[in-house]
């Protein structure tokens, strides 16, 4: 049997331990991915890190060389990180291995501002492929080469945090998953360090179910509606609906300038089943604008964020597939139909625009931040939305949803909503109230040849409506109207803006012109969602105004001024400061969140690989004070001459642990000076000729078996003496032998 399986069959428990409880560190993160590329990236990152761990332990590896090959290990491994860039999968690219390069700095980030589930989509796998490679290497060498394994919890510990930041507030068996690695990290530790008296596991699993119990009914006991802080919640994606124009205020645009025009061109359409361009629910008295998470609109608004795989985690069987192809639609704005869970792009810039889409699922609102233009493609995946009958609306309730404030709403309007509903008893009967009052109002586009209406839903133009004998407007003004009519009474209303074509009679292919685009009002209701209401009366009804014939009346001929003497034409500035500074492009501040989490990023990354020997550094520092501060006198001094044995050591001079002092110090010397050492590669002698270790070894000598115990003065002095040699040692192998050896795990090493 090879040296490596006997050293895996010797210590496979303290190799099987580590590694099965970073992969159980990364249970919460389940939910965020959605996928079985996850399991992959975990699973093989954990394998990876325990082969390099292993080998080292077994080769005796220095920490540069460990480090060494956790590159190579993650290299080889890439495909596990961004398997979308991966031949077939598993063969890296060199694309992989940028994805996973950049992926090391920027995955944090998307994984935090995507939302769930994220599948295997770009290079974000690569956050829980570094964590379980980087873990597992910790755990496993800190099991394997040191004298305190159970140091060893720390690094599944550290996952755990980590995962739990980056997943969600929905629970994840967090419990369970928390007991039983708290339970078999416990019983481990306890194991390994020789602690595990007879009787102990039953006293261990005892305490673990007393636990249980209380926290489950401390649970059960505690106040609902609290839920887990995770970072996804707290950044939020550097993205305003407000900076981008209201799509209602372009509603008469379609009609006059693309009215025969093909807006888009849908397949797959269910009969019936309208286009959703975007749902509006605040209103500042000059438009209807989307909401989001920008203005901290709550719940009812929803949020925007960038998208994973999916728009949703499942997709029921009943779901439908749409193909649209935009014409001359134009804008920010992704039409869609009815409850969205998924969206995939086609043609050339199709990575770059899934990229930069976010989508709103409360509101059922999309934005791309890029633009859409004529051209673009794209498939849907979704469910129509079904209306319920009125029969089941009559005894239901209003829904309890958060929206923002209105601002500029007229007076008039607020008085005139009181007065259409005045009658009704019931929310259904108040909505109805309000449909049937502003149907009955005369319909016009205002464009040439219709009768007179004014563009726009501002103030002034809805106040118009309820002041006028006539009440005249297209959808824009009588959706804008209700809903503003709605929310004075306090309906819990929304406006939405799209396109309703003719009937279709097939699943083949429709096109939209402008002249289809509508809006209409939803208002929700309890257990059946939001529900569309449609106030605008029929085109048919049309006010008829009548217009008295011109008469021609001549004017008497008065002789006109002379015109004006033009000014001088301004000469263009010749100077570059006279330029106005309004006219030239200021770039828009970087969002300091993004900022951030790119620090954060950076920083974060850094301090895992550096992790390992931080881990070094600090065992040494913990082992150097204990040994001169805690013990007698004479047992302080022996730490005193031990610390500069293991520093010999990890500068690879073999010292024998059994020989007397004197005699470890004529070996020092004589290593050094001929250039034997424990390392496979033997460094060159060095010049011996300042280092008298063997005077530290007889004063060493004389304070433990001498016939008076050391003094604090003493012990003060001979620490003095120790870290003069150490200093005479460092000038002698040279600075980068010296700062191998801080990070050497020789003297570490259990069982030395």
């Amino acid at each position: 049997m090879s040296p490596y399986l006997a050293l895996l069959r010797a210590r496979w428990v303290d190799v099987l331990v580590p590694f099965a409880l970073v992969l159980l560190a990364l249970v919460p993160l389940l939910p965020v991915f959605g996928t079985g590329r996850l399991v992959a990236a975990a699973v093989g990152g954990a394998v990876l890190g325990t082969l390099v761990a292993t080998l080292g332990a077994w080769r005796r590896w220095a920490t540069l060389t460990v480090l060494a090959a956790l590159l190579v290990a993650a290299v080889l491994g890439s495909s596990l990180g961004a398997p979308t860039t991966a031949l077939a999968g598993v063969v890296p690219t060199p694309q992989t291995l940028g994805a996973v390069g950049s992926g090391a700095v920027t995955s944090w980030k998307s994984v935090v501002t995507l939302a769930p589930p994220l599948g295997a989509v770009g290079n974000t796998l690569t956050a829980p492929y570094l964590l379980a490679l980087l873990a597992t290497v910790v755990a496993v060498t800190v099991s394997l080469r040191t004298r305190r394994p159970a140091w060893a919890l720390l690094a599944p510990a550290v996952v755990l945090a980590v995962s739990i930041l980056l997943g969600t507030a929905r629970e994840v068996l967090s419990v369970p998953l928390g007991l039983t690695g708290a339970l078999v990290g416990l019983l481990w530790a306890t194991w390994r360090t020789g602690r595990l008296q007879q009787g102990r596991p039953v006293a261990v699993l005892v305490l673990v179910a007393v636990a249980a119990v209380g926290g489950t009914g401390a649970g059960l006991l505690a106040p609902g509606g609290n839920h887990r802080l995770v970072l996804r919640e707290v950044i939020e994606p550097p993205l305003d609906p407000h900076d981008y124009p209201s799509p209602l205020a372009g509603f008469r645009s379609y009609l006059k300038d693309h009215r025969e025009d093909t807006v888009l061109t849908v397949t797959g359409l269910p009969a019936g089943a309208p286009v959703r361009l975007a749902t509006m629910d605040a209103y500042d008295g000059t438009t209807w604008a989307v909401a989001g998470s920008a203005d901290g609109s709550g719940a009812g608004s929803g949020t925007f964020t960038r998208i994973g795989e999916r728009v949703e985690a499942t997709v029921p069987e009943d779901a439908v597939t749409v193909e649209v192809e935009l014409g001359e639609y134009a804008g920010v704005w992704l039409p869609n139909v009815g409850r969205t869970y998924d969206v995939e792009f086609a043609g050339p810039d199709a990575v770059e625009t899934a990229r930069n889409l976010y989508f709103n699922r409360t509101s059922g609102t999309g934005i791309v931040t890029t633009g859409l233009r004529s051209g673009d493609r794209y498939s849907l995946v979704a469910t129509p939305v079904v209306e319920p009958p009125v029969s089941a609306l009559e005894g239901a309730p209003l829904a309890r949803v958060d929206q923002p404030e209105l601002s500029g709403v007229p007076e008039m309007v607020v008085a005139e909503a009181s007065a259409m509903v005045a009658a009704a008893e019931t929310p259904l009967a108040r909505v109805q109230a309000l449909v049937g009052g502003l149907q009955e109002g005369y319909f016009s586009h205002g464009l040439e040849g219709d009768a007179p209406s004014l563009a726009g839903h501002g103030a002034a133009r809805l106040a118009q409506m309820v002041t006028d004998e006539l009440m005249i407007g297209d959808e824009e003004q009588y959706a804008a109207l209700m809903g503003l009519l709605g929310r004075a009474v306090g309906l819990p209303t929304r406006v939405v803006m799209g396109f309703a074509p003719q009937a279709v009679a097939s699943t083949g292919p429709v096109e939209i012109t402008g002249d289809d685009v509508t809006a209409w009002v939803e208002v929700a209701f309890e257990d059946h969602g939001w529900v569309p209401f449609y106030p605008t009366p029929d085109e048919d009804r049309i006010p008829q105004v009548e217009e008295p014939e011109p008469q021609d009346r001549p004017q008497p001929q008065v002789l006109q001024p002379p015109p004006p003497a033009q000014e001088p034409p301004e000469a263009p500035p010749m100077d570059r400061d006279e330029v106005d500074a309004e006219e030239e492009d200021v770039p828009e501040d970087e969002p300091l969140s993004y900022t951030l989490l790119i620090v954060l990023g950076v920083g974060g990354s850094l301090l895992v690989l550096l992790l390992p020997v931080l881990l070094v550094l600090l065992l040494k520092l913990i082992r150097r004070r204990r040994r001169r501060t805690r013990g007698s006198g004479s047992g302080r001094v022996a730490g005193g001459w031990a610390e500069l044995v293991d520093r010999a050591r990890d500068l690879g001079v073999p010292v024998t642990a059994e020989a007397t002092r004197r005699e470890q110090a004529r070996e020092v010397v004589e290593s050094l000076a001929t250039g034997r050492s424990t390392r496979r590669r033997s460094p060159r002698p060095v010049d011996v000729s300042g280092l008298d270790t063997t005077t530290l070894a007889g004063y060493a000598d004389a304070g433990v078996f001498g016939p008076v115990l050391p003094d604090e003065t003493a012990v003060s002095g001979y620490w003095d003496h120790v870290e003069t040699t150490e200093g005479r040692l460092r000038r002698a192998v040279g600075r980068r032998r010296w700062l191998r050896s801080r990070v050497s795990l020789t003297s570490l090493r259990k069982g030395r």
